[in-house]
């Protein structure tokens, strides 16, 4: 599951790789830097659910149309072969769009860099990396992440917009995984040596900052993101629409 985690991340410093060279030099190398220090792998999953999920609702609602149209009868159904089929030929397509509007993080890094650009200057970016490149600070950054997909899976659970459909299963199972790995991974003993360094960083009001800052604008960011996409799976389906045909032609083959 971490490699789930790992290989979204690399594409997104991919990208951020590609800047200008001059976009390399200062403050914007060390926005570069600290943003690398995440990890939004979980939050990037529950994306994934729920992406999966509203693409599975239209293209089963657009074979069921697509039977109507043709006439194929009450054996045209999600138990049919040919059904099945059309169905997984349509959604492979549809996952790829949802890896390349949402899943790559592609579209993030601008508006995450824009972010910390506006609010933090170059000695403060400075400073959270020393302490983030520490193993408690590394922590600190671990509970930030994870309350980051916290809140992203409250919005979607809150809201009713969470079902459970046959088809996403595996996507289900690699949200848990990594959540509850996720969750475990940031725990760590009060009693600790280094723990007053990491409650002075949260009191501080740097820490203060970067907190709220990453959890309240981070979290809206990713949410109005999966939102955007969500409401355009049906858009996206229609440019996919006639690859089913032959599945169709298909059902028709088959004896009555």
């Amino acid at each position: 599951m971490r490699l789930v985690s790992l290989s979204v991340f690399a594409v997104f410093m991919a990208a951020v790789a590609c800047l200008p060279a001059s976009a390399e030099d200062g403050e914007a190398k060390g926005i570069q830097d600290l943003i690398a220090l995440h990890d939004l792998g979980t939050s990037v999953a529950i994306g994934n659910y729920y992406l999966k999920q509203e693409s599975l609702v239209s293209i089963r609602s657009y074979l069921a149309r697509r039977g109507r149209d043709e006439n194929l009868g009450d054996g045209w159904n999600d138990a049919n072969p040919w059904w099945r089929q059309a169905e997984e030929s349509l959604l492979e397509r549809m996952m790829q769009n949802v890896h390349a509007e949402f899943s790559n993080l592609e579209w993030l890094q601008p508006q995450w860099a824009d972010l910390y650009a506006d609010v933090f200057s170059e000695e403060e970016i400075e400073a959270l990396i020393a302490h983030f490149s520490t193993d408690i600070g590394a922590k600190q950054l671990q509970i930030i992440d994870h309350t980051v997909s916290t809140h992203v899976m409250m919005t979607l659970s809150f809201s009713g917009k969470l079902e459970t459909l046959p088809g996403i299963e595996e996507e289900r199972n690699t949200m848990q995984s990594l959540w509850n790995g996720e969750d475990e991974r940031m725990r760590f003993s009060i009693q600790g040596a280094d723990n007053a360094d990491a409650q002075a960083f949260a009191l501080s009001p740097l820490g203060k900052k970067y907190f709220t800052t990453v959890i309240l604008n981070l979290t809206g960011i990713v949410n109005r993101r999966i939102g955007q996409v969500a409401v355009q799976r049906p858009a996206a389906l229609v440019r996919f629409g006639g690859t089913e045909q032959p599945f169709l032609e298909g059902f028709k083959r088959e004896p009555a």
